[in-house]
């Protein structure tokens, strides 16, 4: 079977969950040899390793000075002319890479939306910002075969906007690779507890709630029992540089891989006060890792976290936040450990890149069947 992954960037030299998942999914497609696979993406040079026998197909990428909505039209249509010369037998579309047209491939189609954020925008003005990339949505998940669900509460979602057409949702998670020398846990001591932040610096990541819990503890006199390394960049990181962080936050900018995989190791926990999420990659490095969580009950999270590995929270609650680190806090060394062992339980079980390729390559499987 001809396969052709269909994307509007690869990790690391476009950023992002979709991006890495793009990456990562390819790359263990190829390795499992069940499908012949081409990708098409933006980026003028080959990203993939030639031993995996990826061909490439780059087409120009979306000029991000410009309005956004018509430039990923036009992008969608960028890509739609490539699949028409390439004829594959399946076409599987991260998001709205495959739209402008979509009814040309309705026979063969699998649309992975990620995590439906446009149809999780907390307030008005966000509903109508987004109005018009719901409305793209809908039409490629009606005109698709497969839609895929991260799990969760994403899967009535997607339901909803698949009833009365011919697409089935199938529910494939998303996955991680796990580290290759894990680190063993570290003596944890209350006083010195270290909360992790990792992801883009924008509203919907509910750092204003963050922010307000550390403010609170400095003002508790805490600021040197728990403090909060945050990594990342996005629209309000110049802002937050600006009004200057409280005495018990490290903001450390963009991370690499390598970077990462150190501060996971060191750091106690976790937290994600996210407003809408799909199912987060960095939630599910964290748990490889072998660390509890505190992230917001939103998308595909409550698939990761439960009370064995962590707190599932309100999304915007302050309070509910403040008392889950200080529960966390209060906690022994011996029952860190086994919230973290519980995390690195579960992604063996049900998220590493192997059970999730063989997911897909079973989705694959179907529809060469019929």
């Amino acid at each position: 079977m001809h396969l052709v992954l269909c994307t509007d960037g690869i990790h690391p030299h476009a950023l992002g969950g979709m991006q890495k998942h793009s990456r990562l999914l390819a790359e263990h497609l190829a390795r499992n040899g069940q499908v012949e696979l081409t990708v098409i993406h933006p980026h003028a040079r080959g990203v993939f390793d030639a031993s995996l026998g990826i061909r490439e197909v780059p087409v120009p990428p979306i000029d991000e000075q410009r309005i956004y909505y018509r430039e990923l039209k036009a992008y969608s249509a960028r890509v739609g002319a490539k699949l028409a010369e390439l004829k594959p037998d399946a076409i599987l579309t991260q998001g709205l890479s495959v739209w402008h047209g979509v009814e040309r491939f309705s026979d063969r189609l699998v649309v992975h939306p990620h995590g439906l954020e446009m149809f999780q925008a907390p307030g008005l003005k966000e509903r109508l910002l987004t109005w018009p990339f719901r409305r793209a949505m809908r039409h490629v998940v009606r005109h698709s075969r497969f839609a895929i669900s991260l799990g969760g509460r994403l899967t009535p979602m997607l339901q909803r906007i698949a009833a009365g057409s011919s697409c089935q949702v199938v529910v494939i998670p998303n996955a991680v690779e796990l580290p290759a020398n894990l680190q063993p846990p570290t003596s944890y001591q209350p006083s010195t507890i270290n909360l992790l932040f990792v992801g883009r610096f924008a509203f919907n990541k509910g750092l204003d709630v963050l922010l307000e819990v550390t403010r609170r503890l400095v003002r508790e006199g805490r600021e040197k029992d728990i403090s909060f390394q945050l990594a990342g960049d996005g629209p309000l990181m110049a802002v937050m540089r600006d009004e200057g962080m409280p005495a018990n936050v490290e903001l450390l900018g963009r991370v690499d891989d390598a970077g990462l995989a150190g501060l996971y190791a060191k750091c106690d926990a976790l937290v994600l006060p996210t407003r809408f999420e799909g199912m987060p990659t960095v939630v599910l490095e964290a748990m490889a890792h072998a660390k509890p969580i505190l992230v917001s009950d939103v998308g595909a999270t409550a698939e990761l976290v439960d009370a064995h590995n962590g707190w599932l929270l309100p999304a915007g609650d302050t309070e509910a936040l403040y008392r889950a680190i200080m529960e966390l806090g209060q906690q022994d060394d011996a029952a860190r450990q086994r919230m973290g062992s519980a995390s690195r339980l579960k992604v063996e079980e049900r998220f590493t890149w192997e059970a999730v390729t063989r997911q897909y390559a079973d989705l694959l499987g179907r529809m060469s069947r019929r």
